[in-house]
């Protein structure tokens, strides 16, 4: 059974005004309990609108959302629950940082979840571990910390309650190339180490490649592709069509094929450039 599902999901900002607009259509994915999703998709395609509704921040215009096959609005308990299960880090997690310490930040999600004092310790020291948040830190105040602590501890925040989803919207948003990969590489432990579900939310396609293993492509509040990473990066073409900027790699190959050189187009990652030239090398006679 999928861990969450949507049915038919529309939604409508402003409804039955003039100022109206549908940011999601008729919405049907299903997403299994362990996988690695990425949302990618331009500015205003319904990327944030739809993970807002996975979680039921928002409720669904029309449609349902699925939660371990119950419907998440069934009930306001079951809402509430979901809403811990199905953890939402918004973009920019760093500017809703607000409590006196680190530890603190960290500790308000569990603490609304009514743990113990001793769970909340340990969700807390779990969570900033993941995050390489020293102990040492915990003390200090979250408004000391550099733009990079700030976004690891408010990511701690939303792991400190164990969700069984964790969705992170552009997590990596502002962030150099070093300081992309320490945060990816750190929800990947994440999710090894808990066996959670995660999503991640990006307009780039660069990230969600090195990521995740499905991708959902979003295009004018619609699903456009839902496939293996290597299914959707194979209508690359489609995909810069759309308002998505391909990685750099992806871009050369691209170019090479444009000049005449038979190379496959679907390529986004290093190790996967390697083989490509390897084989168009042999097929030319050329010993490596």
């Amino acid at each position: 059974m999928a861990i969450l599902e949507t049915q038919n999901l529309s939604y409508i900002y402003s409804e039955n005004t003039p100022f109206q607009v549908t940011a999601i259509e008729d919405i049907n994915i299903s997403i299994e309990e362990g996988e690695f999703i990425g949302i990618i998709g331009h500015t205003g395609s319904g990327k944030s609108t739809l993970v807002q509704q996975l979680n039921g921040i928002l409720k669904p215009s029309s449609g349902k959302i699925l939660y371990d096959g119950q419907d998440i609005h069934s009930s306001k308990e079951f809402t509430r629950s979901v809403r811990f299960n199905v953890g939402l880090c918004f973009q920019y997690p760093e500017y809703q940082l607000f409590e006196n310490t680190v530890y603190d930040d960290i500790a308000f999600g569990p603490k609304n979840m009514g743990l113990s004092k001793e769970e909340i310790e340990q969700n807390v020291l779990e969570a900033a571990g993941f995050v390489g948040v020293k102990t040492d830190m915990l003390k200090k105040s979250p408004f000391d910390l550099s733009g990079g602590e700030k976004r690891r501890v408010a990511i701690a925040g939303v792991m400190a309650m164990k969700p069984k989803v964790l969705i992170l919207d552009e997590p990596t948003a502002g962030l150099d190339p070093k300081g992309r990969k320490t945060v990816e590489g750190m929800i990947e432990n994440y999710r090894q180490a808990t066996k959670s579900t995660v999503i991640i939310v990006s307009h780039s396609m660069e990230d969600v490649a090195r990521c995740a293993s499905r991708v959902i492509v979003m295009n004018k509040g619609k699903v456009e592709m839902f496939d293996k990473v290597s299914k959707v990066f194979a209508n690359i073409e489609r995909l810069v069509e759309i308002g998505l900027d391909a990685p750099s790699i992806t871009k050369i190959f691209l170019d090479l094929k444009n000049r005449g050189y038979d190379v496959r187009t679907d390529i986004y990652t290093l190790e996967k450039a390697k083989e490509e030239l390897l084989r168009l090398l042999k097929e030319r006679g050329v010993a490596v």
